[in-house]
Order: structure tokens, then sequence, then C-alpha cells
């Protein structure tokens, strides 16, 4: 096979054109993202389709989708570039090349609450380091941290998102409660009995289907096939203003009391708690030894942040 280096990782061409064609679902969008004029990405996927034998995309007017052949490709195809990646990062730990960039995902009790505090660490240890945070995005974040979009990701994976390639750091558990204005009647108890909220809409903080069917469970009649959500949104700012109108209360985590409280806002727990869920610090095993890896973990360590 020839190898080459497309913006660091080095990857059979028609592999990095397949995965290309996968990921976009045209020509027209693989060309874009890889560089290569629309011609060359064609010729790349007909010589991987030939030595194949077998087509791996259907081609249609609209676009380009995988075939049950393409299908299982793929997962074989983005494990290949998962290893180079990971066996690049191994190798530059030796050769002490270290990192330029640190690419971090962070939910938002972690990134409303320390993150600041460790880009600061961060910056004093390592000056020329660039950060980049990514507080939302599309695709599982735990799909992200595996493909090396992202380095680090410091918050709720779900099992299915980590496999063996993956190292975590537990750092605290994240329970739900319900945001309210501070001068409403309801809020004045300790926990809040969702009953009492039949009248108001609710906003969803964060998209989490698995914490918001649990707060479905615990507010609405069983049986019941409706959404209890009104709106969704990963806007804090947004979700704070709806509840400040006083005609929504919203769910989030209750690690975030801080960030409520300046804002004139309480949270208060369910009268039957919600299950909390682990979060931490999760990186890709290949990249443990780097200096900037090492800083993140140590800073959780360090802080010691309270359940």
């Amino acid at each position: 096979m020839q190898y080459r280096f497309e913006k660091g990782i080095p990857v059979d061409k028609g592999l990095k054109a397949f995965l290309a064609v996968a990921r976009g679902g045209s020509i027209t969008a693989a060309a874009s993202t890889i560089y290569l004029a629309q011609s060359s990405v064609t010729k790349r996927i007909a010589a991987l389709e030939a030595e194949l034998r077998t087509p791996l995309f259907h081609r249609d007017r609209r676009g380009m989708s995988l075939t049950e052949a393409g299908e299982m490709f793929l997962v074989r195809a983005e494990r290949i570039e998962r290893e180079y990646r990971n066996g690049q990062e191994e190798v530059a730990v030796i050769s002490s090349t270290g990192l330029s960039e640190l690419k971090v995902g962070a939910g938002p009790v972690f990134h409303l609450n320390w993150v600041a505090g460790l880009f600061a660490d961060l910056m004093e240890r390592f000056p020329n380091l660039k950060l980049d945070l990514k507080t939302e995005h599309s695709e599982s974040m735990g799909k992200l941290l595996r493909s090396g979009a992202i380095d680090v990701y410091l918050g709720i994976l779900s099992e299915d998102e980590i496999d063996s390639s993956i190292s975590t750091k537990h750092v605290t558990q994240v329970e739900h409660g319900i945001v309210l204005r501070e001068d409403d009647p309801i809020s004045q108890t300790d926990t809040i009995n969702p009953a009492d909220l039949a009248d108001y809409q609710w906003v969803s903080f964060t998209i989490d289907p698995v914490t918001e069917l649990r707060i479905e469970q615990y507010t609405l009649p069983k049986g019941s096939k409706k959404s209890l959500i009104d709106i969704r949104t990963t806007s804090l700012a947004t979700g704070v203003q709806l509840v400040k109108s006083g005609r929504f209360v919203m769910s989030a985590p209750l690690q975030l009391a801080k960030v409520v409280k300046k804002e004139g806002l309480v949270i208060r727990p369910f009268l039957h708690r919600m299950h909390p869920r682990d979060a931490g610090v999760h990186v890709r095993k290949s990249s443990l030894e780097y200096g900037a890896i090492k800083t993140v973990i140590s800073y959780f360590d360090r802080i010691q942040v309270q359940n």
C-alpha cells in the first residue's frame, strides 16, 4: 500500500476517499473535504470497488449512499483510521513531538463550572498550546473522541459510546433537577413534586434522550405517550430567559446551582430523586502520556470536585 499524510493522518488513498464520500454523501462534498478534484475522488472510489469486486455505494441524483457491502466496509475503514491515529499519537509521545493543539469537548456541568480554570492551568504550563472547545455537536461526543475530532471529552458518555480504546476517569455524578423563579411559591420547598407543575411548559437544557426519558417517567402519568418537553435548547441563556418569564420550568443538572443562582433563579431536586449518572474525563489511551492530557487529568484530581 502507498500512504500519504493528509491533515496529519496517514491513510491509504482509496480508503481516504471512501471515508470522505461515506461521511459527506456525495463526490462533491468528499472532494471539498479532502482537497481533491472530483475526478480524482471518483477514480479512487472506482479503483477501490474494482479491488473489492463489489459496489460500495448506491448512486442517484440525490447523492451516494452505502450499499450493504459499503456499510460492512465502513466499520473496518473507520477502525483502520483510528488505529493509524492511535499509532501516530503513541509514536509522537516517544519522539517528544507532543501536541500543538488540544481539542476539548465538554458537557454543560464541566464547561460552565471548570473549563475556564482548566484552560488557565493549561496555558500556564504550555504557553504555545492552542485550545479548541466544543460544547455541542450534532454527532455523539464519543464518536468524535474515537475518531480524533476531539482529544478529551469532559462529561457523560453512555456505555455504547466507549470502547477499549478509551480511558475514563470518574470526576462527579450528574443529577437533573428543576429550575424555577426564586419568587415562585413552588420553589420554596426543598424538593419539587412534578405533579405541581401541570400549568407550566418545560424546557430541556441539553439534548439528552436518556435524561429526558427519565424526567418523563418521573413526571407523566403511566402509559402516557406524549412528550413532556416543549422546548429543547443547548443554550443556558435561552433557558434562563424562558424561566424568568414565569411560564416555563427547566430541567438542568443540580451541579449548575451556582450558575443558576447568579441569574436570580433556583434549582431543586425532584421529589423522587433522579438517578445520578457518572461523568468524568474521557481520553484515548494512546494519548495518555501527552503532557497536556496528564495536566487535564491532574487538574481534576487537584480541585477535588464535590458530588
